[in-house]
């Protein structure tokens, strides 16, 4: 083959996924108007109709919005509280992502100002990176409004009271102050993390947060009390800072008005800090592996064989070193959230010699993933199926 022919094949795979890989969402006034009512609809409480009217839109299936709600409406009564507080949370930072407040605007700008970026992307960059760089932000900017600004308090009180009675009630979640992690050691889904200002260590739900990080980085977040075992978890995703970052976080001033630009400014540089942390996402523009290739001829798509290969790979690093349980849990998990692959898991790795894995990897997981595991470990190959 020419070098020619493979830059057509390439380009024509590139417009075949890019719907589905690419990092730019272009919505429509009806798109938004859609967000804005499934952001309604959440806030009290009604998920089915909020998922609806994200499935309309054209956030990517797997994004995690609509996981999240995904999650929380297939789970039901069988939902736990922290879930919902996380859930809570979430919804909160998408409210003040949207309220017309100059003090948000304040807030963004200069956490912008710190990590040194735009405030919006540039109209021709649309790298997995910038966008990255700017959902860490928008985040962290959020976090500041909900927490130190006690803007969550409003939210629950006055905007989605549903939602802080599912939460276990968050009347304490709004004094919660950002601290700076170490973490230690996972063992099932609880994670071991050192409070680096005052050097005492608690147990939180370990949701994928280590899976990833070099020896060196650290995680910045607040740790939400919540009912069950463990009774405490990260509000959402904690940034991932290093060394520097975490010192010149110790070093701001104490939350007040007088000192905001100063704070804001610091927590951007700090959330900068963690970029050179973060992982691209998988691009398939090259040739894909033989097996792969296999599995595409055979009905999957390019995305859905690319994922059914790495769980695979997973199995198979399973049975060398189970020590990596949790890893294998987290990548495992993600891969299964989309339904093509998860009917060829169920069709080909299933039955007795697959059953102490899943078990092994629900014992590792949270929520509808620990339940899907569940699922796979006590399912039987097709065949035996058939033959009852």
């Amino acid at each position: 083959m020419t070098k020619t022919r493979a830059h057509k094949r390439r380009a024509k795979r590139r417009a075949a996924h890019r719907g589905r890989d690419s990092s730019r969402v272009d919505f429509t006034t009806r798109d938004r108007e859609l967000v804005l009512e499934a952001m309604a609809a959440e806030q009290a409480g009604d998920l089915e109709y909020a998922l609806d009217c994200l499935l309309r839109t054209p956030h990517r299936f797997g994004s995690p919005w609509a996981r999240q709600v995904l999650e929380l409406v297939t789970l039901g009564d069988r939902a736990e509280e922290w879930q919902w507080a996380r859930f809570a949370v979430a919804a909160g930072q998408r409210w003040v992502g949207v309220i017309p407040s100059p003090l948000a605007a304040k807030i963004e700008r200069e956490i912008c100002a710190g990590a040194g970026v735009s405030l919006a992307p540039g109209p021709g960059d649309h790298s997995w990176r910038v966008a990255a760089e700017h959902t860490a932000i928008a985040r962290a900017a959020a976090d500041v409004l909900l927490f130190d600004e006690l803007m969550l308090e409003l939210f629950l009180v006055r905007i989605a009271p549903e939602l802080d009675c599912r939460g276990g009630g968050g009347g304490s979640w709004a004094s919660t102050s950002a601290r700076v992690y170490e973490p230690g050691q996972v063992t099932g889904v609880e994670l071991r993390v050192r409070d680096r200002g005052t050097g005492e260590w608690q147990v939180v739900r370990h949701l994928g947060e280590t899976v990833g990080l070099p020896p060196d980085a650290l995680l910045y977040g607040r740790i939400l009390q919540v009912p069950g075992t463990p009774a405490a978890v990260f509000a959402g995703p904690p940034s991932v800072v290093d060394e520097a970052g975490a010192q010149q976080l110790a070093r701001l001033p104490d939350f007040d008005p007088h000192h905001l630009v100063e704070r804001c400014v610091g927590l951007g540089a700090a959330v900068r800090s963690g970029v050179k942390y973060l992982q691209a996402p998988p691009e398939y523009d090259e040739e894909p592996a033989a097996g792969v290739r296999l599995l595409m001829e055979q009905g999957l798509d390019r995305v859905a064989a690319e994922r059914f290969a790495m769980v695979q790979s997973l199995v198979a690093m399973y049975s060398v070193d189970p020590g990596s349980t949790p890893v294998y849990a987290f990548h495992a998990a993600d891969a299964l959230a989309d339904s093509a692959v998860e009917a060829e898991v169920r069709r080909r790795l299933v039955g007795p010699s697959y059953g102490a894995l899943w078990r092994a990897l629900a014992a590792a997981s949270s929520g509808l993933d620990r339940e899907r595991f569940l699922s796979l470990a006590a399912a039987e190959p097709v065949g035996a199926e058939r033959a009852r």
